[in-house]
Formats: C-alpha cells, structure tokens, sequence
C-alpha cells in the first residue's frame, strides 16, 4: 500500500467513526428529549388533578355546609 491509499483509509475511518458518533449523540439527544417531555406531561397531569382535589373539595365542603 503506498502513503496515498493508507491515507485515504485513515480519513475514510476517521469519516465512518465520526458518523456513528454523530448518529448515537442523534439517538441518544433524541431519548433525552422524549423523557423530557413525558416528565413535562406527567408534571401537568398531576398539578391539574390536584386542582380538580381542591376544586371538589372546596365544593363538597360548600355542599355540607348548607345542610
């Protein structure tokens, strides 16, 4: 093999490792952001059925006063 071609598979490997990092950050960036987001709905999902607690009990409250 001459310096040419032994420089060219040098790159070559260089291109395809930088490639499969590229893709993992990719994945792994894209993961991150999907367990993000259900943290996000799941934080939204529990202050809203708290409000409805609150909102029912302020009602049930109101409704066994009046008795």
């Amino acid at each position: 093999m001459s310096t040419k071609q032994i420089s060219r598979l040098v790159v070559l490997v260089a291109v395809v490792i930088s490639c499969v990092v590229l893709l993992v950050r990719l994945i792994q960036g894209t993961a991150g952001i999907v367990g993000s987001l259900f943290n996000l709905i799941l934080g939204i999902v529990v202050v809203i059925a708290l409000v409805v607690i609150v909102i029912w009990m302020f009602a049930y409250a109101k409704k066994m006063r009046k008795k």
